[in-house]
């Protein structure tokens, strides 16, 4: 198996005040591989998309789409210039409300019926134009509930492994294994097969996105990262370093809006 390409964190664009979002595709708005704490539909409207997903590839047609794990890393690989993408996604503490209609067949492709393509394609047209928050939190979590039956099943080891992690970041694979009832060979091949990236990476990225938003809620950054599972703050600042690229004082101090924004060069 592959090792997943690097990512950045880039959390997904909610307007302000909203805790779910559409986006239609634009690709001057391309964005590089990454990962976020939301988790993400795609869905292939007209055209074709090439995605990939930790060291998976899709080729999604019209009326196909995936599901996307919190902490799971993607990028639009390649695009035919018909098309029609939309990308929507819930902020977490909105996607708990679902229990684990969100999280259950993360990094699966499922296919949209075509009457069903049609009605749901219109309403991510509609969401555009509507301004109040309530009513497109409602629309987009009634669309994570009608399309998670069309959605394929991943192994039971990496679905259930998935939810424990992000309940808990800090157990150990071993811990894990037994938890699963299962050998911790077992669960990493299939977490690795079926979500796309070593469970090691996915349990550093949760652990960093938790250390982010403590730091964000006032802790200091040794309380986050102890609070975040790490052992102690120069763990967290080696695994900070390597995955977001600059040091957590440099994060905070005005990166974080460099890294948040930055976008794929334009093809000429």
């Amino acid at each position: 198996m592959s090792r997943s390409p690097s990512a950045l964190f880039q959390p997904f664009p909610m307007r302000s005040g909203m805790r779910a979002q559409a986006w239609r595709h634009q690709p001057a708005y391309r964005r590089p591989r990454h990962f976020h704490a939301e988790p993400e539909v795609n869905l292939v409207v007209r055209g074709s998309a090439t995605l990939g997903v930790g060291a998976k590839v899709f080729a999604l047609g019209s009326g196909e789409l995936v599901l996307l794990q919190p902490g799971q890393d993607h990028e639009l690989l390649e695009a035919s210039p018909d098309l029609e993408l939309f990308v929507f996604a819930l902020r977490p503490e909105l996607a708990a409300r679902l229990g684990d209609v969100s999280r259950r067949a993360a990094g699966s492709a499922g296919q949209l019926f075509p009457e069903e393509l049609a009605r749901v394609s219109e309403e991510l047209f509609a969401i555009g134009s509507v301004a109040d928050a309530t009513a497109v939190e409602s629309s987009i979590v009634g669309l994570f509930q009608r399309i998670e039956p069309r959605l394929g099943r991943q192994h039971v080891l990496s679905r259930r492994a998935a939810l424990e992690l992000q309940a808990d970041p800090s157990v150990s694979e071993a811990e894990l294994a037994t938890r699963l009832n299962a050998t911790p060979s077992d669960v990493s091949r299939r977490f690795h097969g079926d979500i796309g990236v070593r469970l090691v990476e996915y349990r550093a990225r949760l652990r960093l996105m938790r250390f982010v938003r403590l730091v964000d809620a006032g802790q200091s950054f040794s309380e986050a990262a102890l609070n975040a599972e790490f052992g102690s703050y120069a763990q967290c600042h080696r695994i900070f370093q390597r995955v977001f690229r600059c040091s957590p004082r440099r994060y905070f101090a005005g990166a974080r809006r460099e890294l948040d924004d930055k976008l794929e060069p334009r093809e000429s």
